[in-house]
């Protein structure tokens, strides 16, 4: 089981830096203004007592996402930033038929849900050098990218996006959302095709932690998404963390 500065240091080595510009400060105080399931932290050195998942995945619907959490050339953990991979792409996507676009949203232990009406926005990156590959986008089509793969030698869309790394910029410094939404929409109609969702990391590896929420109990459609939901009492925190993070890239 690796401690948090060497998961850190893996993140690091896989391409986890990217070279931002006005991207604002680091986020350097711990603490988060509602009772979000996310959990800020400090710099690598203050992660490391807390058993988090710093990465997740969501799956269903034709649809696979990793997610992995940023860290800036400091050390500080950024949490209005998320690196996402698409693993798994709809037919649809791949045939030029749908296009992609982000939001987030949260919800409090009443089970009251709120989405975040504005589309996120997104670009690009190749992990082995940290470059940008698009400029900053809110939808995502194959032809938008498909020069861009072929210039890197790819010619099939999920072998080039098993391998780019996507930034979101969440605009949620102190991490009170909850979840990343993945929605593909039809490229005629413009309705929503399918969606899927999963937890935006930092957040408690154990299912049976993540249910509590600061005394009460989480929303249940947050404990669902947990990516162990279920299986409280099977494996030990350390177990599950270690889980988590083989969702890393």
């Amino acid at each position: 089981m690796k401690n948090a500065k060497q998961i850190f240091t893996t993140l690091l080595t896989l391409g986890a830096l990217s070279m931002l510009t006005a991207c604002g400060s680091s986020q350097q105080v711990a603490g988060s203004t509602d009772s979000s399931s996310r959990t800020p932290v400090t710099d690598i050195g203050s992660a490391s007592s807390k058993a988090l998942a710093y990465c997740n995945q969501a799956s269903g619907n034709d649809i696979t996402g990793k997610m992995k959490v940023f860290v800036d050339s400091s050390n500080y953990v950024r949490m209005e930033y998320v690196y996402l991979r698409l693993t798994s792409l709809p037919a649809t996507f791949k045939t030029g038929g749908s296009y992609i676009s982000l939001w987030k949203w949260l919800a409090n232990p009443s089970g009251y849900t709120n989405l975040d009406t504005s589309a996120l926005n997104f670009a690009l990156m190749n992990p082995a050098n940290g470059q940008y590959l698009t400029g900053w986008k809110t939808t995502l089509k194959w032809s938008d990218v498909v020069t861009v793969a072929s210039g890197m030698g790819y010619t099939d869309p999920q072998t080039f996006f098993n391998n780019v790394n996507i930034l979101v910029d969440l605009k949620d410094p102190n991490g009170e959302y909850d979840a990343l939404k993945i929605s593909n929409y039809d490229a005629s109609t413009n309705k929503a095709i399918n969606t899927v969702d999963g937890l935006l990391p930092l957040f408690a590896a154990n299912p049976a932690d993540y249910a509590n929420d600061n005394g009460s109990t989480r929303a249940g459609v947050l404990q669902k998404l947990h990516p162990f939901y279920g299986k409280s009492g099977q494996f030990s925190t350390s177990q599950f963390q270690s889980m988590a993070n083989n969702y890393c890239f």
